[in-house]
């Protein structure tokens, strides 16, 4: 009886191939993965700052007194006080590289919901530029009106219609 040769397994150079291209791959996946944990990032810290607007909004129609929602010493946080007793308080802890504009740090609601003047609060990046700087990363703003609305949008969408534009 003549032994037989089977083909078990793989060879070294199919191995090699199967890791290039592996490798090749992932290279191509890497920088949409780095702007996608980014995006991620900015919701998530644009939800909270929303989240902490429409619950000091609902406080002040609720409790019929002044709320007032303010942001904490780095911005990527909040805090919503009744007179000097704050009752909510929130900290972003994934917002780490990311840069907070406010027009104002401290929004205070009326009794009706109400807020003396509208206030723009932006999320970018620290360290990339955003699409409505002819950049690759998605920004967001969140806004409030006089009247109370809390809004997230995004300024790089500018067709008419589209409920994200700002």
């Amino acid at each position: 009886m003549a032994w037989q040769r089977s083909n078990l397994g793989f060879t070294l150079i199919e191995l090699m191939v199967g890791l290039a291209l592996t490798v090749f791959l992932l290279l191509l996946a890497i920088p949409s993965v780095s702007v996608y944990i980014l995006d991620s990032k900015i919701r998530a810290a644009a939800q909270a700052y929303y989240d902490g607007a429409q619950l000091a909004r609902a406080e002040a129609l609720r409790r019929n007194a002044y709320v007032a929602l303010g942001m904490t010493d780095s911005n990527l946080g909040w805090t919503v006080t009744v007179g000097n007793s704050q009752i909510a308080s929130k900290t972003v802890e994934s917002a780490t590289g990311l840069t907070v504009e406010a027009e104002q740090s401290t929004v205070t609601f009326d009794s009706v919901g109400r807020t003396p003047q509208a206030n723009a609060v932006n999320f970018k990046p620290t360290n990339a530029t955003c699409l409505e700087d002819s950049g690759a990363q998605r920004c967001l703003r969140v806004l409030i009106s006089p009247g109370g609305q809390v809004r997230m949008c995004d300024p790089a969408v500018s067709a008419d219609g589209d409920n994200r534009k700002c």
